[in-house]
């Protein structure tokens, strides 16, 4: 059986390879998303002086 310290290392490097997927992951559709054409959301600002004019 390893040693602490590398029983602990693989479990960070295993964290860390899982995270970098999930952001690699999700970050895909949304990018292509984006270029597909697709509306993007705005807002209009709204001034709280035009209801009391």
């Amino acid at each position: 059986m390893p040693d602490k310290i590398t029983t602990i290392s693989l479990i960070w490097m295993t964290m860390v390879a899982g995270m970098l997927t999930a952001t690699v992951t999700l970050y895909q559709p949304s990018f292509q998303a984006s270029k597909s054409g697709s509306p993007t959301v705005t807002a209009r600002t709204q001034s709280p002086l035009q209801y009391y004019r």
